[in-house]
């Protein structure tokens, strides 16, 4: 992942990032149901936004864990 697309991550909101992962899960939920109803493989997005999820998640858990060590 390029420098300037972790930096505007970063500079994005809980709530904005909450919302970009809830499109992401929603995006790969359609893709599963299109692989399993038409028969197409949608394979190397799927790893992709999964991945992006799991970044997501990452940062987020990092936000949190910053948060509580300036609240000790």
């Amino acid at each position: 992942m390029k420098k300037s697309l972790k930096q505007a991550m970063r500079a994005k909101t809980p709530d904005e990032l909450n919302a970009e992962a809830g499109q992401l899960a929603g995006d790969q939920l359609k893709a599963r149901l299109s692989t399993t109803l038409e028969g197409k493989r949608l394979g190397i997005r799927t790893r992709g936004s999964r991945r992006q999820i799991a970044r997501i998640n990452t940062l987020l858990r990092e936000r949190e864990l910053a948060a509580k060590a300036k609240a000790n």
